[in-house]
Parts: C-alpha cells; structure tokens; sequence
C-alpha cells in the first residue's frame, strides 16, 4: 500500500445489522461531537475474530444503530496487512451508515522520543504511514502513544519527545491531520510533563487526546499520578478529544469509578474540544449496553 495512493472517496456499500429496543439515537450536545470506539463492541485485533461476531467493517452501521454519528478507528483493529481495498470498504461503510471518522488511534510502533535518533526516525517513518491512513479515511486526528516508559530522565525524555512530535506533527499538517499525544503511561501521564511536551512543540495542529484513567507513570513499585481530574484540568488548555472511559455502572447508570459529572464539569474549560470518544470496556454487561450508557452520562452532564 503507497502512502499517497489511498482512494478517499468510494462507493456505497452497507451491512444491515439489528438494533435491540434499549438503543435510541439521540442527538449530541451542542459543541461536542461524541464518538465510538472500536474497542467498545470489538475485542480482537488485527482482523482476528470477535467472539461476538463483530467485523471492523459492520461496526459504522453499528455505531449509528447505537445513535453515534462520528466513529474513531483503531489501528490494531485494521485488518493485517492493510491494504487500499480496505480503506475504500470503511469508507464506503461510513458513508452508507452517515457516519464520520474522528480520530485514528495508534501506538505500539515505536516510540518518538526514543533516545536513540535513529529508532526515532524509524517510529516517526512508522507513524507518518499511519497519518497517511488517517488522511484516508477522512479522520480529523491521528493519536499517537508515546514515552510511555520511564527509561532516562524527566528532561532529556522531554527534550527527545518534543523532537519527534515536532516532525510528526509537521508531517500531520500536511496531510491535513490533527497529532494528539495520549496520556497513556509513563512520562506523558505526568500532566505537567505533557503540558510542557505541548510549550515545547507549540504546534497549531498539535494536542492532547486526554484518557479518563490511563495514569499509571511506572510499574514495580506501581506509582499513578494521584488525581486524574487534576491531571484533565491541567491539560485542559491542549486538549482536543478524549477517551472516556467506562467499565462499570451503579444502578443509576453512573459509572462507577468515575465522577463524569466532575469530569465533564472540567472538560467544559477546555477550549479546543471537539470530540468525546465512548471507550466500554467492561465485560459484565453487553457492549451494546456499555456504549449506550457511556453516551448517555456525557450526554447528562455535558
């Protein structure tokens, strides 16, 4: 698959699928464009089977039977080895369902503020790939998981990162495509760390794609950053989407270990938001269910 060659516009094509009686579609909140992720209804990768029977390519029809408009892309659930074929199928799959692509989510393919220059640029070669892929399927923004082990210090991680987002992001912008860094572990789930990452790099076209939970800043012994919404606040300036979390409900269909009424109460102060991305992955209750009432707490509290 060439890195220009992708086809951006298709065909239409769909696959029907069921809705059951507690899905409604509802409208978004003004200013915020809720998303679903894929994780939310598929739980294998790289075009593995779901043991429920969900294919990557039946799920924008699924999104919008759950009432989503937008959808996010995850890269491990593509299929391997992608090829065009497959991105002009999503395409045309979003476009017969009437759904929008928000935000690629990648990682796991080096990291761009590897202190050693030459695997940088192999994660940066890595990465411009899959902005080439977001650009494809007409997503807004591409994700990327970076310094998320603590192997040198505070400062020269900062300074090595700051470097291969700057080229990455240059990279995005020409494509058209917003780069968010994830707090997702290691140095970027330190708040200030990543606010400072965002000074340094000072890109128009660079943000933060917050994580509800992901605050785990090393392992061995275990250390978490110890206030989340704390973490959200400070990083509210740059942030562009969110992962909102979800795993368990209380009968009254608040999350359990989330206070998204805080949460969202927060995320009201940050001026660039623009997507809220539904990420259910509990496993006590159907997918369907979990993504629904994910949906239905930003929509209450938004």
């Amino acid at each position: 698959m060439k890195r220009r060659t992708f086809v951006q516009s298709v065909s239409l094509g769909a696959l029907g699928l069921g809705c059951p009686s507690f899905m409604t579609s509802t409208k978004a909140p003004s200013g915020l464009k809720i998303s679903l992720t894929p994780w939310s209804l598929i739980r294998a990768g790289y075009g593995g089977d779901d043991p429920n029977g969900m294919s990557v390519f039946d799920f924008p029809k699924a999104a919008k039977n759950l009432g989503f408009d937008y959808i996010d892309h995850e890269m491990f659930h593509l299929p391997k080895p992608l090829k065009d074929e497959h991105l002009e199928l999503m395409n045309s799959r979003c476009k017969a369902a009437s759904v929008k692509s928000a935000v690629l989510l990648t990682g796991g393919a080096g990291d761009l503020g590897d202190a050693d220059k030459s695997e940088r640029k192999k994660a940066l070669n890595k990465y411009q790939y899959w902005i080439d892929v977001a650009a494809a399927l007409n997503c807004k923004a591409m994700r990327n998981v970076c310094a998320d082990f603590i192997t040198i210090s505070y400062d020269e991680k900062l300074k090595y990162t700051a470097e291969g987002v700057y080229e990455l992001g240059i990279y995005a912008k020409s494509k058209g495509i917003d780069l968010l860094i994830e707090n997702h572990n290691g140095y970027t789930s330190d708040p200030e760390w990543l606010a400072q990452l965002m000074e340094k790099v000072n890109l128009s076209n660079v943000g933060v794609l917050g994580d509800f939970s992901n605050w785990r800043i090393k392992n061995n012994p275990e250390v978490n950053y110890p206030n989340p919404y704390k973490g959200i606040e400070i990083l509210a300036p740059y942030i562009r989407a969110v992962s909102a979390k979800s795993e368990e409900f209380t009968p009254s269909g608040e999350e359990s270990r989330i206070d998204y009424k805080k949460m969202l109460a927060i995320l009201k102060k940050a001026p660039q938001l623009e997507f809220a991305g539904v990420e259910f992955f509990g496993t006590k209750i159907p997918r369907n269910q979990g993504a629904t009432l994910t949906k239905d707490l930003i929509e209450k509290y938004w």
